[in-house]
C-alpha cells in the first residue's frame, strides 16, 4: 500500500507541474489571515488618517489575495482528488481487463 501511495503522490506532483499543493496554499492562507488580523488591530489603534488609509489599502489587498488563494486552493484540491481517484482506479483494475472491453 505505501508504494501505491508514493505512486499516487508522484502522479499528483507530475500533474501539478511544480505548482504548490492545496495543503501549502492552505498554510499560506492561514499566514495571511494572521497578518490580516494584525493589520486590522493596527488600524483600530491608530488615529493618524494617513496611516489609517495606508492600512485600509493593505487590508483590501490582503483580502483580495485571500480570495485568489482560496480559489486556487479549491481548484488544486479538486485536481489532487481527481488524480488520486484516477490513479487509484487504475491500480485496482488489472491491465488485462482493458483488452477485453
Amino acid at each position: 500500500m505505501p508504494q501505491e501511495r508514493d505512486e499516487i503522490e508522484e502522479k499528483i506532483d507530475e500533474f501539478l507541474e511544480g505548482r504548490p499543493r492545496s495543503s501549502y496554499l492552505a498554510e499560506l492562507r492561514a499566514a495571511l489571515a494572521r497578518r490580516l488580523e494584525g493589520t486590522r488591530a493596527a488600524l483600530k489603534q491608530t488615529e493618524d488618517p494617513k496611516e489609517q488609509e495606508k492600512l485600509r489599502k493593505e487590508i483590501a489587498e490582503m483580502e483580495r489575495q485571500d480570495e485568489v488563494l482560496a480559489r486556487e486552493e479549491l481548484i488544486t484540491e479538486f485536481v489532487e482528488d481527481s488524480v488520486r481517484a484516477t490513479v487509484s482506479w487504475s491500480l485496482l483494475k488489472p491491465e488485462d481487463d482493458e483488452g477485453e472491453a
